[in-house]
């Protein structure tokens, strides 16, 4: 089994990677939702070693989340109203139609038919 702290490891990881992979050779900024994911994993990471008694890992992993805490000197907070998608309604599905699609008759050759 995979201690949370190599779980967490290897999240954070993956999604540096995909940030750096998604971000090489163009210029950009991470969106709002991106910086509160990593503010969320890092926070979460500091506070497993704040746990364990390793202050010093703590503080560099608290660091680096508020670093992903402001964003244009905004604060994220991650409420932002209700969610966008709304349930629709669908039409009821048409019932479900057997088809015998095999033919009764014997074999016809075609002819000079490739």
């Amino acid at each position: 089994m995979v201690s949370p702290r190599w779980s967490l490891s290897l999240e954070l990881f993956a999604a540096r990677m995909l940030v750096w992979l998604g971000g090489w050779g163009r210029e950009g900024e991470l969106t709002p939702e991106t910086h509160l994911y990593f503010f969320e994993g890092y926070s979460r990471m500091a506070d497993h070693h704040r746990t364990r008694g390793d202050l010093r890992k703590a503080e560099r992993f608290r660091s680096r989340a508020e670093a992903h805490r402001v964003v244009d000197d905004d604060r994220i907070d991650g409420d932002d109203g209700p969610p966008y998608a709304a349930a629709m309604g669908m039409p009821r599905p048409r019932p479900f139609v057997r088809t015998n699609a095999v033919g009764r008759s014997g074999w016809h050759d075609p002819g000079g038919a490739a």
